[in-house]
């Protein structure tokens, strides 16, 4: 299972214990775990760090979730997305998306993020469908949303309960099915800007035939030229 991906400027990697620290100072961040996950479980740093490990002990499909750190190629971590409460019978799963500094959040890191992430759940995974909730308060958020290209597909009222602010609040949801990832113009566009190659396109799957592979022994000496070659490059 493919578990990486990179742009222009940014990575992704799946999380591991080493990222504990990182982690636990943005969920001990009020202005972003309020964005990205209120009511989160309060976790001192050996816990995550076990959590984190335990993880990876197991598929992303066996847990119905996978967390993704987002590197900046220069700067290291600046964020983190999920994709959680993953369906197979449904093929759909939610997609969350947090970075850790606010200046970041209005300079493109945001979109080159989820185009990442996107390009693995629709072109890797399979998935049919992928949905993400936006608090009331996250205007910005959910304005950034609906301009990528998902769409807005109601408002739950009073569906969410802040616990530090004893107060129920409105979640918008929003969604982006394969087919509405793969004919917006604009996901397009900001694919080859973001990543230098367009995301929305289905790969391509080229089946060997007798026709199009290349004859036993050829194919042998081309594989004897390509280790040679590559056992040059390692001694050098």
């Amino acid at each position: 299972m493919i578990l990486t991906n990179h742009g222009k400027s940014l990575q992704l990697r799946q999380t591991k214990p080493e990222d504990a620290p990182i982690l636990l100072r943005a969920y001990q961040d009020n202005s972003f775990i309020r964005l990205y996950r209120s009511n989160n479980a309060e976790l001192t740093e050996e816990e995550l760090a076990k959590m984190l490990a335990e993880r990876l002990e197991h598929q992303p499909t066996e847990l119905g979730y996978i967390e993704l750190m987002i590197e900046h190629k220069q700067h290291g971590p600046i964020g983190v997305a999920v994709l959680g409460d993953y369906t197979p019978l449904h093929r759909r799963a939610e997609y969350l998306i947090g970075l850790f500094e606010a200046e970041r959040r209005s300079i493109g890191h945001g979109t080159e993020a989820t185009l990442l992430v996107l390009d693995l759940a629709f072109n890797h995974y399979k998935l049919h469908k992928i949905y993400t909730y936006v608090y009331e308060y996250n205007e910005e958020s959910e304005k950034s949303t609906i301009k990528f290209g998902f769409k807005q597909e109601g408002i739950l009222e009073d569906h969410h309960y802040l616990m530090k602010e004893k107060r129920f609040v409105n979640l918008y949801i929003n969604g982006m099915t394969e087919e509405r990832f793969r004919n917006t113009e604009q996901i397009r566009r900001y694919s080859q800007r973001l990543l230098g190659r367009d995301v929305t396109q289905a790969p391509q799957v080229i089946k060997l035939t007798e026709e199009n592979q290349l004859p036993l022994e050829a194919g042998k000496k081309f594989l004897e030229g390509w280790l040679a070659n590559a056992n040059q490059s390692d001694e050098l």
